[in-house]
């Protein structure tokens, strides 16, 4: 089925491009025709889960009378099917960049108890680009099999590191998402608001690691893929400046940013232009060969996007909200409820798009005495938190796979403190930032 997503890719990039056209149809269309063939051979647990996001959100639709609203929320998400494959683009790149490989070396010459820190920093700052590619591209110095609990510990190390970069990073479906809920906060904050955010994650993971010498730790880490920070920065100011001066969405910034910036990785890690240009067709025929292996994940990301694109424009779901009472609790008591409930929903396999979603569309638009950019803060590190622990999270699945380690191992553990200790702190630094902003 990853054919057809080769197929919508380009007619995708170029609708992100020019906006809702024709090629919005034509490529929703042969999207549709891929989710219900992907589906087809998918496993039961994806089936039910596509099944029961479907069931949801056309139950929303029939109470508002507006089954219609079904596909054209759907034809909305065209903008997943480019960006999928932009991301897998990004990580054949990356992954046999040299300053990858000599991260990697460094890794393996740290002493045992370093490695986690190593790791976290290291799937951080790689995830903020290449998101659970990260995963990938470290999973192959993970330690051997037949040492299973400090396997366990590097795995568990990627996945917090790669979901607190969730946190800013403009290149997850998290940032869109939550962008579109919240269209009134400028991009720059929410990704100024996001690093201090991550950076609380990184400090609570780091004392729970009890790494000797943390911070110098996690310098040495940062600083063995410093070659890297200058085209992370550069890739998220073309996203904020992309956004600010058209009118692309977040995640449609995001997927038109991703080619030029594989075409930056590859022209300055080789040593001339034509290199580089030679260094072209083995990284698009790779990055074919892994789109042809997708699987039904980009069918069942693009219903839950659309889940929430019908919830949010629900009149039933409004008039709810507004007969419940929830905007009237205090604004603390929210700013705690939005994590943790988005990580009890997680561990329950609801998929953190789907429980934002339903966070937003009750908490967002109402006098709540909330900001805007706290809600969206709160809405993040929920959903990093949910990522660490959500049995139907692709990060998890990745790094299960990829890593040989039980997904059980990798949910309970350390990450659990982690993403209730980040949810509990995060609630409380953001409730300074909406009482500074008030």
């Amino acid at each position: 089925m990853g054919r057809l997503i080769l197929l919508i890719w380009p007619i995708a990039l170029i609708d992100a491009l020019v906006g809702r056209s024709i090629l919005t149809t034509i490529g929703g269309a042969v999207l549709a025709v891929y989710l219900v063939a992907s589906l087809a051979t998918a496993r039961p647990a994806n089936r039910i889960l596509a099944l029961m996001i479907l069931a949801a959100a056309t139950g929303v639709a029939m109470v508002d009378g507006r089954l219609a609203a079904i596909p054209e929320a759907f034809s909305q998400t065209l903008v997943l099917a480019a960006f999928v494959p932009s991301a897998h683009l990004l990580r054949s790149v990356a992954e046999s960049d040299q300053r990858v490989r000599r991260f990697r070396d460094l890794l393996a010459d740290a002493d045992p108890g370093s490695r986690p820190a190593w790791l976290l920093v290291g799937s951080n700052l790689l995830g903020s680009v290449l998101t659970v590619g990260a995963v990938a591209v470290l999973s192959p110095v993970f330690a051997d099999k037949s040492q299973p609990s400090l396997r366990r510990n590097d795995a568990v190390s990627v996945v917090a590191g790669t979901a607190l970069a969730l946190t800013w990073s403009p290149f997850f479906v998290a940032m869109a998402v939550v962008s579109s809920f919240l269209p009134n906060v400028p991009l720059w904050a929410a990704i100024l608001m996001g690093l201090g955010l991550s950076a609380l994650g990184l400090a609570i993971t780091l004392v729970l690691l009890r790494t000797p010498k943390p911070l110098r730790t996690a310098a040495r880490a940062a600083a063995a893929l410093r070659g890297f920070v200058p085209l992370i920065a550069t890739a998220g100011l073309a996203v904020v400046l992309l956004r600010l001066s058209g009118d692309l969405s977040t995640l449609a910034a995001a997927c038109v940013t991703m080619p030029p910036l594989c075409a930056l990785l590859v022209v300055t890690r080789a040593q001339t232009v034509r290199d580089g240009a030679r260094q072209i067709p083995d990284v698009l025929r790779y990055t074919a060969q892994r789109i042809r292996n997708i699987g039904a994940e980009v069918g069942i990301l693009a219903l839950a996007f659309m889940l929430g694109l019908v919830v949010r424009s629900s009149p039933a779901v409004s008039d709810a909200v507004a007969a419940s009472g929830l905007a009237h609790l205090p604004g603390l008591l929210i700013l705690f409820i939005v994590p943790l409930g988005m990580i009890g929903a997680g561990m329950l396999s609801v998929h953190p798009i789907v429980s934002a979603s339903l966070m937003l569309a009750v908490f967002s638009g109402q006098n709540t005495g909330v900001s805007d950019l706290a809600l969206m803060g709160a809405t993040l590190v929920g959903w990093s938190a949910s990522a660490m622990l959500s049995f139907s999270g692709l990060l998890l699945m990745v790094t299960m796979s990829l890593g040989e380690v039980p997904r059980s191992q990798l949910i309970f553990g350390r990450n659990i403190l982690v993403a209730l200790i980040f949810a509990t702190l995060g609630a409380l630094v953001l409730a300074l930032l909406n009482r500074t902003i008030a």
